[in-house]
Protein backbone atom coordinates (compact mmCIF):
# COMPACT_ATOMS: atom_id res chain seq x y z
CA UNK A 1 0.00 0.00 0.00
CA UNK A 2 1.75 3.52 -0.91
CA UNK A 3 2.04 5.87 2.00
CA UNK A 4 0.29 8.97 2.16
CA UNK A 5 0.80 11.55 5.07
CA UNK A 6 -2.36 12.85 6.91
CA UNK A 7 -3.02 16.05 4.70
CA UNK A 8 -3.06 13.65 1.89
CA UNK A 9 -5.06 11.54 3.29
CA UNK A 10 -7.62 13.98 3.92
CA UNK A 11 -7.57 15.81 0.84
CA UNK A 12 -8.50 12.08 -0.87
CA UNK A 13 -11.08 11.67 1.69
CA UNK A 14 -12.93 15.29 1.15
CA UNK A 15 -12.65 14.49 -2.37
CA UNK A 16 -15.02 11.42 -2.01
CA UNK A 17 -17.08 13.17 0.39
CA UNK A 18 -17.49 16.02 -1.83
CA UNK A 19 -18.54 13.47 -4.92
CA UNK A 20 -20.69 12.15 -2.89
CA UNK A 21 -22.55 15.24 -1.97
CA UNK A 22 -23.07 15.89 -5.52
CA UNK A 23 -23.91 12.63 -6.37
CA UNK A 24 -26.78 12.32 -3.76
CA UNK A 25 -27.89 16.37 -5.10
CA UNK A 26 -28.01 15.18 -8.55
CA UNK A 27 -30.46 12.27 -7.58
CA UNK A 28 -32.41 14.72 -5.83
CA UNK A 29 -32.51 17.30 -7.39
CA UNK A 30 -30.84 16.50 -11.10
CA UNK A 31 -28.61 19.64 -10.59
CA UNK A 32 -24.68 19.59 -9.21
CA UNK A 33 -24.03 22.77 -7.28
CA UNK A 34 -20.84 24.43 -9.13
CA UNK A 35 -19.88 24.42 -5.06
CA UNK A 36 -19.14 20.64 -5.03
CA UNK A 37 -16.84 20.90 -8.31
CA UNK A 38 -15.12 23.67 -6.99
CA UNK A 39 -14.42 21.92 -3.64
CA UNK A 40 -13.11 18.89 -5.62
CA UNK A 41 -10.64 20.90 -7.49
CA UNK A 42 -9.36 22.34 -4.23
CA UNK A 43 -8.98 19.45 -2.94
CA UNK A 44 -6.40 18.21 -5.20
CA UNK A 45 -3.05 20.81 -4.51
CA UNK A 46 -3.37 19.82 -0.99
CA UNK A 47 -2.74 15.76 -2.30
CA UNK A 48 -0.09 17.06 -5.04
CA UNK A 49 2.00 19.22 -2.25
CA UNK A 50 1.90 16.02 0.64
CA UNK A 51 1.57 13.10 -1.51
CA UNK A 52 4.77 11.18 -0.49
CA UNK A 53 4.37 9.78 -4.49
CA UNK A 54 5.25 11.79 -7.32
CA UNK A 55 2.19 13.20 -8.95
CA UNK A 56 1.96 13.91 -12.87
CA UNK A 57 -0.11 17.40 -11.72
CA UNK A 58 0.48 19.00 -14.94
CA UNK A 59 -0.99 15.76 -17.05
CA UNK A 60 -3.73 16.07 -14.29
CA UNK A 61 -4.59 19.81 -15.32
CA UNK A 62 -4.37 18.71 -19.02
CA UNK A 63 -6.77 15.87 -19.02
CA UNK A 64 -9.05 17.95 -17.00
CA UNK A 65 -9.07 21.54 -19.43
CA UNK A 66 -9.48 18.34 -22.09
CA UNK A 67 -12.78 16.88 -20.64
CA UNK A 68 -13.77 20.58 -19.64
CA UNK A 69 -13.64 21.30 -23.11
CA UNK A 70 -15.67 18.28 -24.60
CA UNK A 71 -18.10 18.75 -21.42
CA UNK A 72 -18.68 22.36 -22.77
CA UNK A 73 -18.99 20.94 -26.32
CA UNK A 74 -21.75 18.56 -25.83
CA UNK A 75 -23.52 21.08 -23.24
CA UNK A 76 -24.12 23.78 -25.55
CA UNK A 77 -25.80 20.59 -27.82
CA UNK A 78 -28.14 19.36 -24.78
CA UNK A 79 -26.11 15.96 -24.71
CA UNK A 80 -24.83 16.56 -21.00
CA UNK A 81 -25.69 18.60 -18.25
CA UNK A 82 -23.64 21.23 -17.19
CA UNK A 83 -22.91 20.16 -13.57
CA UNK A 84 -22.38 16.42 -15.22
CA UNK A 85 -19.76 17.99 -17.52
CA UNK A 86 -18.05 19.70 -14.87
CA UNK A 87 -18.26 16.99 -12.60
CA UNK A 88 -16.58 14.73 -14.96
CA UNK A 89 -13.57 17.34 -15.42
CA UNK A 90 -13.08 17.89 -12.27
CA UNK A 91 -13.05 14.12 -10.94
CA UNK A 92 -10.76 13.55 -14.68
CA UNK A 93 -7.38 15.94 -12.21
CA UNK A 94 -7.62 13.56 -9.93
CA UNK A 95 -7.09 10.60 -12.08
CA UNK A 96 -4.97 12.41 -14.13
CA UNK A 97 -3.38 10.41 -17.36
CA UNK A 98 -2.48 7.40 -15.50
CA UNK A 99 -5.52 6.05 -14.44
CA UNK A 100 -7.96 7.89 -16.75
CA UNK A 101 -9.09 5.02 -19.13
CA UNK A 102 -10.29 2.75 -15.79
CA UNK A 103 -11.85 6.37 -14.49
CA UNK A 104 -13.89 6.15 -18.00
CA UNK A 105 -14.09 2.78 -18.07
CA UNK A 106 -15.86 2.77 -14.71
CA UNK A 107 -17.88 5.64 -15.11
CA UNK A 108 -19.36 4.32 -18.77
CA UNK A 109 -20.36 0.88 -16.76
CA UNK A 110 -21.86 2.26 -14.18
CA UNK A 111 -23.62 5.11 -16.55
CA UNK A 112 -24.86 2.24 -18.41
CA UNK A 113 -26.49 0.40 -15.23
CA UNK A 114 -28.26 3.29 -13.84
CA UNK A 115 -29.70 3.88 -17.54
CA UNK A 116 -30.95 0.17 -17.43
CA UNK A 117 -32.38 0.84 -13.66
CA UNK A 118 -33.92 3.45 -15.14
CA UNK A 119 -35.35 1.98 -17.92
CA UNK A 120 -36.59 -0.81 -16.28
CA UNK A 121 -38.86 1.77 -14.10
CA UNK A 122 -39.54 3.65 -16.83
CA UNK A 123 -41.09 0.53 -18.26
CA UNK A 124 -42.91 -0.20 -15.33
CA UNK A 125 -44.57 3.21 -14.76
CA UNK A 126 -45.58 3.11 -18.44
CA UNK A 127 -47.15 -0.78 -18.14
CA UNK A 128 -48.75 0.19 -14.47
CA UNK A 129 -50.20 3.30 -16.01
CA UNK A 130 -51.55 1.41 -18.83
CA UNK A 131 -53.13 -1.50 -17.08
CA UNK A 132 -55.10 1.46 -14.56
CA UNK A 133 -55.45 3.32 -17.89
CA UNK A 134 -54.36 6.58 -15.71
CA UNK A 135 -51.70 8.73 -17.41
CA UNK A 136 -47.96 7.55 -16.54
CA UNK A 137 -45.47 9.95 -15.15
CA UNK A 138 -43.06 8.27 -17.61
CA UNK A 139 -43.07 9.64 -20.67
CA UNK A 140 -43.16 7.85 -23.77
CA UNK A 141 -39.76 8.76 -25.76
CA UNK A 142 -37.06 7.22 -23.26
CA UNK A 143 -34.44 8.81 -24.37
CA UNK A 144 -35.99 12.35 -23.26
CA UNK A 145 -35.81 11.35 -20.03
CA UNK A 146 -32.96 13.22 -17.27
CA UNK A 147 -30.20 10.59 -15.72
CA UNK A 148 -28.28 11.59 -12.96
CA UNK A 149 -25.30 10.80 -13.81
CA UNK A 150 -23.11 12.32 -11.02
CA UNK A 151 -23.89 8.61 -9.24
CA UNK A 152 -21.91 7.02 -12.32
CA UNK A 153 -18.65 9.76 -11.84
CA UNK A 154 -19.32 8.92 -8.19
CA UNK A 155 -18.41 5.64 -9.15
CA UNK A 156 -15.72 6.24 -11.42
CA UNK A 157 -14.26 8.77 -8.49
CA UNK A 158 -14.31 6.48 -5.47
CA UNK A 159 -12.02 3.87 -7.97
CA UNK A 160 -9.97 6.66 -8.82
CA UNK A 161 -9.82 7.74 -4.88
CA UNK A 162 -9.54 4.37 -3.78
CA UNK A 163 -6.54 3.79 -6.11
CA UNK A 164 -4.34 6.93 -4.82
CA UNK A 165 -5.15 5.54 -1.06
CA UNK A 166 -3.43 2.13 -2.18
CA UNK A 167 -6.77 0.64 -1.14
CA UNK A 168 -7.55 -1.01 -4.88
Amino acid sequence: MAYLGFISQSAVIGFIALLGAAAISDVRTLTIPNSYCLGIVLCYPFYVLNSAQGVDWLGGLLVCGSLLAVGFALFTTGRVGGGDAKLLAATSLWAGPGLLVDFVLITSLAGGGIALLLYARHRWARRASLATLVPGEASPDFAQQPMPYGVAIFAGGVYVAFTLLGLV
